[in-house]
């Protein structure tokens, strides 16, 4: 009795400190081969009210190796590799455990490698407090537990260890039988019996997560009076194991939490070889037998979305179903699933029925309206480009009936109709393109559709053209147009040419006054074309007709001189080219200072500045020719050069030779003289050879003194 107090008293000093969490565990062994083994240590932690301290699962499990006979080999840590949540399931769907219930557990593994020896090995995990809230443990006593299994001597051959299938319910409901298949399974295949056992104690409030935990054997947890490893549990009957199947039953009858263990030994050939034992914690709760059948109501967004349907079930606390779809004429239209997923054959609208827990006294039943439509896949085909001002119509189509109510945004600019209607019409003032939108409702679904509409300039034309001009003469028209796409052009130019390209140079061959007509088209886009027609747009004036003679046409060097005279009609000015000189006179005389053929080219200009030329020619025959005999190349600017005069020679050549016949000046530049070539003071020979505009040739030859 002293020992209790003296342990009561400790853990209530420091009981603030330590995590209360334990709810149980249990540990298992593989063996992999060899000396190798793989050791799985079990968890499970309060994850409800009981845990006052809120606390977690320990980073890493510190666990201990002893060999067969206590003495203490080493310690190994496993990682937590995270934890998952005990589902709360009851036996009867009729009834719903309380939310407080809740329970997590993690697996901490581990591979270990164990020497063969005489002895075999224990490996043990000690970890405190278990939750305070435990019915059957004396009250204000802070207790631990101890996981661990014993592995025997490799003399009994290779063996792994028997581990529980399933995991019990943690919460158990009042005046309610549990039934539950608690048996093991054994990978060797060895025989296994099941019995009630006294959980380990193990760990304290001073040192709650040892390091190392203490050596085998181990004291089971202190019991509160009336309560035993073999009736842990208050019920009629009470808890209770099937030695042989595992099968484990109870009849709760006092509300309370209670801690309990479940053994499962192997046996090979009549040896006892290992045993695991699973530390339990039991909730016995006032269950709860509200049962709700709810359907998720159908959003305006599912209403229309095919034949397909995802029921959703809002439910509360049913465990089982059975759905009606509401098909007329048919059985086959069930489905017990959850949440099915299901497809009609037609459109229309159904009465869903869902009965939660069906055939069971709680069963509940709901229904719910479904509207099954398919989409209305809303759209409409975007017009073809048209002109500013010019109609467009629209056509909203999709799958939806006449009835349907359509509403359409037709964007900036739109004038016209009204907006409302599945076809509706308008024009746009401003070019451009913008989006056009339709919004459609029925059967209490909506969608939209969006494109785009486009709309062209209509054609712009103008025209630059000369509007007077002379016969023969070029006449320049440019068309002047403005549009989104190509344009093409014909021309008519009065009755005698048309065009097809936007500039035209144009000649006409008489005089008088001329239409123009343009007319321009675009294809494409905004067809559109536009005429532009000017009557007596153009004037063309005659050209003055030149004439004249001259006389005579044939004259000597000696005597050259002629006669113009002008026959010209509609000139106003005249204008002659004769031999380099120009000469406004419509008649005159002319005399030429040099023999050749020469044109003489008349340009007559009417009164509306009309041109046109005349050309005729005159032969002017015969030479002179003269020689001075004495010239002086002293550089004072007088008679520094030897140069005859000629006139009239078609061909000329001039060659100066010294008094022993060398050769010292040759041109055939009848402009160019000789300059004596540095040459010494003396008499020189010249020899000049021509021919004239004409059949004859001539040579001179004679002396010149060159002077000092």
């Amino acid at each position: 009795m002293l020992r209790l107090l003296l342990i009561a008293l400790m853990f209530s000093v420091a009981h603030m400190a330590v995590g209360t969490h334990v709810l149980g565990g249990e540990m298992y062994y593989d063996h992999l081969g060899g000396e190798s083994y793989r050791i799985t240590l079990k968890l499970y932690r309060d994850c409800g009210p009981g845990n006052v301290n809120n606390t977690a699962f320990d980073g890493e499990a510190q666990m201990t190796v002893f060999d067969g006979n206590g003495v203490l080999q080493f310690t190994v840590g496993a990682l937590f590799p995270g934890e998952q949540e005990v589902p709360v399931e009851l036996n009867s769907p009729c009834l719903q455990a309380p939310p407080t219930i809740c329970a997590t557990w993690a697996e901490y593994t581990t591979v270990l490698t164990l020497p063969v020896n005489s002895s075999g090995y224990v490996i043990s995990y000690q970890r405190c407090c278990r939750t305070p809230t435990i019915t059957n443990l004396p009250s204000g006593v802070l207790q631990g537990l101890t996981c661990t299994v014993q592995i025997p001597p490799a003399s009994v051959g290779s063996n792994s260890s028997a581990r529980f299938d399933e995991y019990p319910p943690i919460a158990l409901c009042l005046g309610e039988d549990m039934v539950f298949d608690h048996s093991a399974t054994d990978p060797d295949g060895d025989e296994l019996m099941y019995d009630l056992f006294t959980p380990y104690s193990g760990a304290d409030a001073f040192d709650p997560a040892p390091a190392v935990a203490s050596p085998p054997p181990y004291s089971g947890i202190l019991w509160a009076p009336g309560f035993s490893g073999n009736a842990p549990i208050d019920g009629a009957p009470g808890l209770m194991v099937d030695g042989v199947t595992g099968e484990l039953t109870v009849h709760p009858t006092v509300l309370g939490s209670y801690a309990a263990a479940v053994r499962v030994r192997e046996f090979r050939d009549g040896v006892l070889l290992s045993s695991t034992i699973r530390d339990l914690r039991f909730d016995v709760v006032a269950c709860d037998a509200f049962i709700a059948s709810i359907i998720a109501e159908q959003g305006p967004d599912e209403r229309c979305t095919g034949l397909t349907i995802e029921l959703e079930n809002e439910s509360i606390n049913g465990q089982s179903w059975h759905w009606d779809m509401g098909v007329s004429g048919t059985n086959s239209d069930t489905s017990n699933l959850a949440e099915p997923t299901w497809t009609y054959t037609d459109t229309g609208t159904y009465v869903v029925t869902l009965i939660a827990n069906p055939g069971w006294p709680c069963a509940d039943t709901s229904v719910a309206f479904f509207d099954i439509r398919y989409p209305l896949d809303p759209f409409f085909t975007r017009p073809s480009i048209e002109c500013v001002g010019a109609p467009l119509q629209f056509a909203a189509q999709g799958r939806f009936t006449p009835a349907a109510q359509v509403i359409w945004d037709l964007g900036e600019g739109a004038v016209g109709n009204s907006t409302v209607g599945q076809l509706v019409s308008t024009a746009y003032t401003t070019p451009g393109t913008r989006p056009v939108s339709f919004n459609v409702e029925e059967f209490g679904c909506s969608a939209s559709f969006t494109d785009s509409a486009t709309v062209h300039p209509r054609l712009v034309l103008d025209l630059l053209s000369d509007t007077a001009g002379c016969v023969e003469t070029s006449f320049t028209m440019d068309a002047i147009a403005e549009a989104w796409t190509p344009v093409s052009y014909l021309w008519e130019v009065g009755q005698e040419a048309t065009y097809t390209s936007a500039s035209v140079n144009h000649v006409f061959m008489l005089p008088g006054r001329y239409d123009i007509r343009l007319t321009a088209r675009t294809e494409s886009g905004c067809v559109d074309s536009k005429t532009i027609a000017l009557p007596d747009h153009i004037e063309v004036f005659p050209k003055p007709v030149p004439a004249f003679t001259v006389e005579p046409t044939e004259v000597s060097l000696l005597d050259p001189v002629v006669r113009i005279t002008d026959f010209a009609s509609l000139a106003a000015a005249w204008e002659y080219t004769i031999a380099g000189e120009r000469i406004d006179d419509p008649s005159f005389t002319f005399e030429f200072d040099d023999a050749g053929v020469f044109d003489i080219t008349q340009t007559v200009i009417s009164g509306a500045n009309c041109s046109a030329s005349i050309t005729r020619t005159v032969n002017v025959s015969d030479h002179l020719f003269y020689a001075p005999n004495a010239f002086t190349p002293d550089g004072d600017g007088l008679n520094d050069v030897f140069q005859p005069l000629v006139k009239g020679a078609r061909l000329y050549e001039l060659v100066i030779m010294d008094r022993f016949g060398t050769e010292r000046f040759r041109t055939n530049d009848s402009k160019a003289g000789w300059d004596g070539d540095g040459l010494p003071q003396g008499v020189y020979t010249f020899q000049v050879r021509l021919s004239e505009y004409g059949p004859i040739n001539k040579q001179y030859v004679g002396h010149i003194t060159l002077l000092r």
